[in-house]
């Protein structure tokens, strides 16, 4: 049965033709009129709310489609005018001006009511013009997005699922690491003795495919004395993987360096991922960040199996490569050091030499003044008319003071002497 309501009637389209399109139309969709009274409640309006026309049609009950109490709706606002009030009622950001219709405005909100368990609904109201331009009613049309929705919830699930999974797996693979590392050093006399089994198992590994690959990489990082040169291995290790990639090295008081330099776009790409987390994926990209450096291939497997183990062995590679290039740091820290320590004991010992040759220059120019001023006293002793004993009396006493400044300049000597070996086993010990 065909419900119309008098009520509305807009010019040159008869009643009956609207009425056929809209109940022909698959989109859920209802008309008022500008006293807020539906006149047309269409057959897939039926479905979504559960009313039939025949409880709505003439009435402005179009509230009980969606709410458990009277409230305005989205079209109620359209003709009264008051869209504002509209926009605050919704959430921020679910209520907005349409991008096709002009004075229609789209929104979406979730109704417990409606149907098991509620449901999501989109919805677009536009006003109903009548020959003067003046609002006579409004049109609204309702969306079921629930599975959308639900689909997008599921998504975000996911997501975070995989986060936690990717964080337990990253300190998993550091604990494992740190282990790993304690035993190579706690067995560093072994290995020198099973040298030429290690690398015949080194060798046998490799040719067991991508694991071979990262294994035989780890391996070589040792022998890397530069952080370019490890730039380069990581390189060559993504191609034997058949992975196109970039490193970016950010060693502590020097330049951001990339490895190839392929310009700008690279480096934004690095710059704006390099903070947002250790493993960030997207679309056929991912970037593996430590502190030092950071990794971005390009071209990630559309396998998921495949690109799960690519994720794996790259992140393993990116933190043993962090941990070597810190390492190497490390090592041209010291040398610098132990260069500017070398430096200053060389300076401190030349000068030390120096003194040392002035002071014996001095003492021994000491000893000649005391000679000569023994000798002159004795001379002028004869003249003072002082009996024998007592000449040999004030000579005596003279001289004891003479030896006893000469003394204390040998101690000074000496302690010059300790000095100066001192630096020489500070020198020997650097």
């Amino acid at each position: 049965m065909v419900i119309v309501s008098p009520r509305f009637n807009p010019p040159d389209l008869a009643p009956e033709v609207l009425d056929s399109l809209l109940q022909g139309s698959p989109v859920a969709t209802f008309v008022i009129d500008g006293e807020h009274r539906v006149t047309h409640w269409n057959r897939a309006c039926e479905l979504v709310t559960g009313i039939p026309a025949a409880e709505i049609i003439g009435s402005s009950d179009h509230w009980r489609g969606f709410y458990a109490e009277p409230r305005p709706i989205l079209a109620d606002y359209i003709v009264a005018g008051e869209i504002e009030q509209a926009m605050r009622n919704y959430e921020a950001g679910h209520c907005k001006a349409s991008e096709v219709v002009v004075g229609a405005y789209e929104a979406e909100g979730f109704f417990p009511s409606l149907g098991e368990g509620g449901c999501w609904l989109y919805f677009t109201a536009a006003p109903v013009l009548g020959p003067g331009g003046q609002v006579i009613g409004a049109i609204e049309t309702l969306q079921n997005i629930t599975a959308r929705k639900l689909a997008e919830q599921a998504l975000l699930d996911q997501n975070n699922a995989l986060e936690v999974a990717v964080a337990d797996r990253t300190r998993a693979l550091e604990q494992s690491n740190a282990e790993l590392r304690a035993l190579l050093q706690e067995r560093c006399e072994l290995q020198e003795q099973v040298g030429s089994a290690s690398s015949t198992a080194f060798s046998a590994m490799s040719s067991m495919g991508e694991m071979g690959v990262l294994l035989q990489a780890l391996q070589r990082f040792n022998s890397c004395q530069q952080a370019d040169e490890l730039a380069q291995l990581v390189l060559d290790t993504l191609v034997s993987y058949e992975l196109v990639g970039a490193v970016e090295l950010r060693l502590p008081g020097q330049a951001v360096r990339r490895f190839p330099d392929s310009g700008g776009l690279e480096a934004a790409t690095f710059a704006n991922l390099r903070d947002m987390g250790r493993i960030v994926g997207f679309h056929s990209r991912m970037i593996v960040n430590y502190p030092s450096l950071s990794i971005l291939i390009s071209n990630m497997p559309r396998d998921d199996e495949r690109a799960g183990r690519v994720r794996d062995n790259v992140s393993i590679l990116a933190e043993a490569a962090d941990a070597r290039v810190r390492a190497l740091d490390a090592e041209l820290r010291r040398q610098q050091g132990e260069a500017a320590i070398s430096g200053s004991l060389a300076g401190i010992n030349k000068l030390l030499a120096a003194i040392e040759g002035r002071q014996k220059q001095s003492m021994a120019e000491t000893r000649m003044a005391i000679h000569r001023l023994g000798e002159t006293l004795e001379k002028r002793f004869v003249h003072l008319g002082l009996t024998e004993h007592q000449e040999s009396y004030l000579l005596e006493t003279v001289r004891d003071g003479l030896d006893g400044l000469i003394d204390a300049q040998d101690g000074q000597l000496d302690i010059q002497s300790e000095l100066s070996a001192i630096i020489h086993r500070l020198t020997d010990a650097v």
